[in-house]
């Protein structure tokens, strides 16, 4: 099965953990202590979240690609409405977990743009996923006020592959799933690339192994294409 972009720029981050494990560069010092100094974490707690967030990005990318296959219907081709709610209910939560994933990373790895990223996540299919897989009989804008609303999933409209929702018994919204779920994609791919971009260059001085993987997903992420050895580009 081919990796994602999202899955070959979170394994250069365990590349790197490897590389510092097999080349025992800490000497005698605990490896944990060793790998806060190496990254720059603030606590040795920056262990845990990283390793974390490779298990969180493994499991959601293994959804994400059999969504991308199957989509709402799922693998056994059946008219079964239930498996389009859970796969519908399922998918969004991934998407839930990777953010808040990124949202560790990004203050493990002091991302001075965290703050953007953070709102514009929360624009993406994370309000898609608040509205209808997390706070359907309670989705509330503000924390501040007793105001709420509720919304329901249009069941035929579910049973066709769309997404169309019913906002407190008289307003519809439709909602291209398809590409919301392109479009949080990208922002994953553009905020592992301001880590990796921001750690290459003060650990590596942009060179080496690392760096050319890097650039390489990076070129992907822009349009080019793979093959074998060698990245097309394309002009725009």
């Amino acid at each position: 099965m081919t990796e994602s972009i999202i899955e070959r720029q979170i394994g250069i981050l365990r590349t790197i953990l490897s590389d510092l494990a097999e080349n025992d560069k800490n000497g005698s010092e605990d490896f944990i202590v060793f790998t806060k100094k190496y990254f720059g974490f603030d606590t040795e707690f920056g262990w845990n979240i990283l390793m974390n967030a490779f298990y969180v990005f493994e499991d959601t990318e293994l959804a994400k690609k059999d969504f991308d296959k199957f989509e709402l219907q799922g693998p056994s081709r059946h008219k079964n409405i239930g498996e389009k709610y859970l796969r519908l209910y399922g998918i969004l939560n991934s998407f839930y977990q990777q953010n808040l994933a990124l949202l560790n990373l990004m203050e493990l790895f002091k991302l001075d743009s965290k703050a953007s990223w953070s709102k514009q996540l929360k624009e993406s299919c994370i309000k898609l996923r608040n509205k209808i897989a997390a706070h359907s009989t309670n989705y509330s804008t503000n924390r501040n006020t007793k105001e709420f609303d509720v919304y329901e999933v249009s069941r035929p409209q579910l049973d066709q592959g769309k997404l169309r929702l019913l906002k407190n018994q008289e307003t519809f919204e439709t909602y291209d799933l398809k590409k919301s779920i392109e479009d949080f994609n990208k922002k994953v791919q553009e905020i592992l690339s301001e880590i990796l971009k921001k750690f290459m260059k003060k650990k590596f001085h942009n060179q080496g192994k690392n760096y050319e993987e890097y650039m390489k997903l990076e070129k992907l992420k822009n349009g080019a294409i793979e093959l074998g050895d060698q990245i097309i580009e394309f002009k725009k």
